[in-house]
């Protein structure tokens, strides 16, 4: 009896974990699961998961750090020849702005229409592309002079997106990751984010491709998983709560959203929703006191 009783409340923890992690964006909460109003409560959720999954934990050291539009709500960042450009997100507030690394300057800024709500981004080439949250059209812009040049379209929700340098890789806010075709916007395939114990991983949201692994932030969380793009098993994980400028807020409107790799550093650029600054942090394992 002890033993079925046992089974009976993994299995109800499980679940519980699963129910939760599958809570989108505001309008997006699925059915039974906890809302948004309650980040921390879904970030020790997902620490749990990760850590009974034995998923490695990576710590970070600060490098640097940069003044960040304090109003800006991030949605995508990404470091390209030099420059850090960015997507801001909410009606009539969306822009796309590139940004001097050396002092946080925005340099150059595009403000998208009031009817769109800017998301992640990603660079090919001289082709910067955009997406939309909930208008099912993605941007292609001159990446020098952020002249529009094209749209395109998709049928889920656009979240975040990055590039291994082939193709788009783009996130919706399920657990499944699109791989598209940069030039038709065709969807090529899909990757389904789970932990080691085959557990889906939900509301994966701005992305970031890296020496050949996907770092993923997680909404409404302060948790990035750096993901495996062949079998889409989680490999590893950082927990930037410590940078978080607003302990005190528990809203999703502060949460950690953005990641830029800085190649010439080996570095990340990481920032927020609403964050005063963007910082410049170094990976290094677990319970490592080098810096």
């Amino acid at each position: 009896m002890k033993t079925l009783i046992k089974s009976i409340i993994a299995v109800s923890f499980i679940c519980t974990i699963l129910l939760m992690l599958s809570a989108n964006k505001p309008d997006m909460v699925t059915p039974g699961s906890i809302s948004d109003d309650n980040p921390s409560y879904q970030q020790s959720m997902l620490e749990q998961l990760l850590i009974n999954s034995n998923v490695p934990q990576y710590d970070f050291s600060v490098i640097k750090s940069l003044p960040h539009a304090p109003h800006a709500f991030t949605e995508g960042l990404l470091v390209d020849d030099g420059y850090l450009y960015e997507s801001t997100g909410l009606y009539s507030e969306s822009k796309l702005r590139k940004i001097d690394l050396a002092n946080g300057n925005i340099l150059q800024e595009y403000t998208l229409q009031s009817r769109y709500f800017g998301e992640g981004i990603a660079v090919i080439g001289s082709a910067l592309y955009q997406l939309t949250y909930k208008e099912n059209t993605g941007f292609v812009y001159n990446k020098n002079t952020f002249k529009p040049e094209k749209s395109f379209q998709y049928s889920t929700q656009g979240w975040g997106l990055t590039t291994d340098g082939k193709q788009l890789i783009m996130s919706d806010g399920t657990d499944k990751l699109q791989f598209i075709d940069p030039d038709t916007f065709q969807v090529t395939g899909y990757l389904s984010v789970t932990s080691p114990a085959h557990q889906p991983i939900y509301a994966l949201n701005e992305l970031e491709y890296i020496d050949g692994k996907i770092y993923a932030n997680v909404w409404p969380t302060e948790i990035i998983l750096i993901i495996s793009p062949q079998s889409g098993t989680v490999e590893g994980w950082i927990n930037i709560q410590a940078l978080k400028p607003h302990p005190a807020c528990m809203t999703s409107d502060c949460i950690a959203n953005g990641i830029a790799y800085d190649e010439n550093n080996h570095a990340l650029n990481v920032t927020g929703k609403n964050w005063p600054n963007i910082y410049l942090i170094r990976i290094k394992p677990h319970n490592d006191p080098s810096g």
